[in-house]
């Protein structure tokens, strides 16, 4: 028999029947319509079942200019400051250690980033890895649905050493920073979430955002799903990267979506934020 005042085992919790909270958060009773039961609906894929609004693919197919944009899938700032970073360097430890070491850290330590450490936090969550044999399309480091690539980075950075205090957009293509424009006080990017303490302190923010219409006009409405996927895969190996580097980082999905847009000037329509992945020190 249990002894209701022993607190339960790691093992005896696992394998205990858990509570359905459906019914106590409210879940059974959404509203109608419910635009999220809509939209999973909408971007459903059943056989022999094409939606008609999907064009992209044979255009795409029919039109070598369609292809050549597709493979460089990348804003571009030609205009503006270039800084090229150097090649990543992971260090030596294994992926296992990574991932029991991986946690969410909500603090940071004062000290800069180097440049080396920015460089390879990019290359490892979406820099260009290789090509596919025999064409021009680069590869890179997150899976990406018909290898369109619909996100963009960009880098906040308020202590890397080498790099200007300054928002930056990230080339995966040529690995490099384009200078977009100063930062303002450090309470502009405090001011992006409710949770102000899990970026307040960073040394660099890195924002992530979808220009969607990259994956829609290939995939309609399935896109939003696979544009979010992908930014999943690029967190992951973010993460991952700062452990390797003995960073500190916490994933924000919590933030205020105007606020985000408007600092790295995106529409919220074509482009929009989906992430916020700050990094700095660890405190000592």
């Amino acid at each position: 028999m249990n002894d209701p005042a022993r607190p339960p085992s790691a093992t005896e919790s696992a394998t205990q029947a858990t509570v359905r909270l459906a019914s106590v958060t409210g879940a059974t009773t959404p509203e109608t319509p419910d635009p999220t039961e809509d939209y999973h609906e909408a971007s459903r894929i059943y056989p022999g079942v094409v939606d008609p609004y999907v064009v992209g693919a044979a255009r795409l197919e029919q039109s070598p200019a369609m292809r050549i944009t597709a493979i460089r899938s990348v804003k571009r700032h030609a205009h503006r400051p270039f800084t090229p970073l150097p090649p990543g360097t992971l260090g030596r430890m294994t992926l296992a250690d990574a991932l029991g070491a991986r946690r969410s850290r909500r603090s940071y330590g004062d000290g800069p980033l180097t440049i080396a450490e920015l460089g390879t936090l990019l290359e490892a969550s979406y820099g260009v890895t290789g090509t596919l044999a025999g064409t021009p399309q680069t590869l890179r480091s997150a899976p990406s649905g018909g290898a369109l690539y619909p996100l963009e980075l960009y880098v906040a950075c308020r202590r890397v050493d080498g790099v200007s205090h300054a928002l930056h957009h990230y080339d995966p293509l040529r690995h490099g920073l384009e200078e977009l424009r100063t930062l303002a006080a450090d309470e502009e990017l405090a001011a992006l979430t409710p949770y102000e303490e899990l970026v307040a302190g960073c040394a660099a923010l890195v924002v992530v955002t979808g220009m969607l219409w990259r994956s829609r006009f290939k995939y309609g409405a399935r896109a939003y799903r696979f544009t979010l996927m992908e930014a999943g895969h690029v967190a992951q190996s973010f993460l991952l990267a700062v452990e390797a580097l003995g960073l500190a980082s916490t994933p924000t999905g919590g933030f205020f979506d105007r606020r985000a847009d408007s600092l790295v000037g995106a529409d919220g329509i074509h482009e929009t934020v989906l992430y916020l992945l700050p990094v700095g020190r660890r405190e000592t």
